[in-house]
């Protein structure tokens, strides 16, 4: 039968005092004449007949967790440490119901100290220049305020007291600070200000704003425009009014003449015209073709050079225009017959007669009236049907014959 683990612990730790003390009492049986005494001071165990040594009767649950010692079987906990094995922290006088046991140890809640929180806090601590009683400072001398964190003066001496660097001679001193003029700032008034604080849209760096983008002006109070418009107009109200010539949010674009005239677009500062019109500002009205390079328009129509003729320019013209005796082809001039016999013009080559003449080459005479449809003309005479052959409109007397 195996023994149990708390036996063979015994057993063990038996065997080696017995072991130990062993020697030890050798030693002292030599220089000792009180073998009780020396047995008393060597060996705190009860001794029995034959040297036996009795074991401990009972041992502490599990050894006291190291927070406290044995006595009796019993654990007497080190001080922090409660309960059966010492296992549990505990704190004096459970931090007074102001703080949390951690470890043994109070952690106050805000506004209250001392080892178990019974004490109030003091703000700041009393920054180190005072102590606290009752949640109140009581300041060291020199020093005053809720939290001592105030400098104090001895009676009427505050104006025999000093400030850093002497206010730079930029500001009065008073009760040992600096009151800085208007531009200067900090402890001891070395620091420039900067106008208006910048306007919060920049930082102050040496008494100069360096604005935030979209910002500008020495007090960063103005709004920039895109592109700085270019340098081809000016800022206002963060809007670019650009100069002539220029347009675009940033007067980056160039303008055309006359916005071309509403007869066109704008293709960097130049007019692409609209059918029909040309011009640099398409204000002119366009001649058709262009008058095909022979001519010049002029109000929107062609005014052809020597040679050309035509509403485009595009027909060669004929020399003096056939002198009005013929028709001119491509450049040629087609005459009439006989020229018309000098008796009328030519025109595109045939004949227009003058008032009596008639014919294709006008060599006819008229009659008056064309006979009155009642004879027939022969050389400009009317040869009537009637007997009245000698009538020139074979008319007598209001009567036709």
């Amino acid at each position: 039968v195996r023994p149990p683990m708390k036996d063979i612990k015994l057993y063990i730790n038996t065997f080696v005092h017995i072991y130990i003390y062993s020697y030890i009492f050798a030693f002292v049986q030599l220089y000792s004449t009180n073998l009780t005494e020396t047995l008393a001071w060597v060996y705190p165990f009860p001794l029995g007949a034959g040297c036996s040594i009795k074991p401990e009767k009972e041992e502490c649950p599990n050894e006291c967790s190291d927070q406290g010692r044995c006595v009796d079987g019993k654990c007497v906990c080190f001080p922090g440490y409660s309960g059966l094995d010492c296992s549990e922290s505990s704190c004096p006088r459970s931090c007074k119901d102001h703080g949390r046991c951690v470890n043994g140890e109070c952690v106050c809640d805000p506004g209250f100290s001392g080892p178990d929180c019974s004490r109030k806090a003091c703000p700041d601590n009393c920054s180190n220049r005072g102590k606290c009683v009752n949640g109140k400072c009581v300041c060291n001398a020199g020093s005053t305020g809720p939290s001592c964190s105030e400098e104090s003066c001895p009676k009427n001496y505050c104006s025999k007291r000093g400030c850093p660097g002497n206010c730079n001679n930029r500001g009065r001193c008073v009760n040992g600070k600096c009151v800085c003029d208007s531009g200067s700032t900090g402890r001891d008034c070395s620091e420039v200000t900067c106008p208006g604080n910048c306007n919060n849209r920049g930082r102050c760096v040496n008494g100069k704003c360096i604005c935030d983008s979209g910002s500008t002006g020495p007090d960063c109070s103005e709004v920039t425009c895109p592109g700085n418009c270019n340098n081809r107009g000016r800022c206002v109200d963060g809007k670019c009014v650009c100069d002539s010539g220029s347009t675009g949010p940033d007067c980056s674009e160039v303008t055309c003449p006359g916005n071309c005239n509403n007869r066109g677009r704008c293709v960097d500062g130049k007019c692409v015209c609209d059918s029909g019109s040309t011009g640099h500002d398409c204000s002119e009205v366009a001649c058709p073709g262009n008058c095909n390079n022979r001519g010049r328009c002029v109000n929107g129509k062609c005014v052809c050079h020597d040679g050309f003729t035509g509403k485009d320019c595009q027909e060669r013209a004929c020399p003096n225009d056939c002198n009005d005796r013929g028709r001119c082809v491509d450049g040629k001039c087609i005459a009439c017959p006989g020229n018309c016999n000098n008796r009328g013009r030519c025109v595109n080559g045939q004949c227009v007669c003058d008032n009596g003449f008639t014919g294709a080459d006008c060599s006819e005479k008229t009659c008056p009236d064309n006979c009155s449809n009642r004879g027939t003309c022969v050389d400009g005479r009317c040869v009537c049907e009637s007997e009245n052959q000698h009538l020139a409109n074979c008319i007598k007397h209001g009567k036709e014959y």
